[in-house]
């Protein structure tokens, strides 16, 4: 399972950080978890994962963000 760290991020650098994990994620076919500040309003991430049907698990109270990769 690959991490990162979104924290030291603030919109729009955030998302593109996000998009990037999650890029290397989807081509090593592993899950990803995203740690966030919980100040930090990540609705557009939200958005996105379920536009594009990913699997999630978020946390808002811990700042985490579980992303399993997409299956064919």
């Amino acid at each position: 399972m690959l991490e990162q760290n979104l924290s030291a991020y603030k919109c729009p650098q955030q998302f593109i950080q996000f998009k990037l994990g999650l890029r290397k994620a989807v081509s090593l076919q592993q899950s990803i978890t995203f740690s966030f500040n919980n100040a930090e309003n990540i609705n557009d991430i939200e958005r996105f994962l379920q536009k594009h049907a990913y699997c999630y698990t978020l946390n808002k109270r811990q700042g985490m963000l579980l992303v399993e990769p997409l299956r064919v």
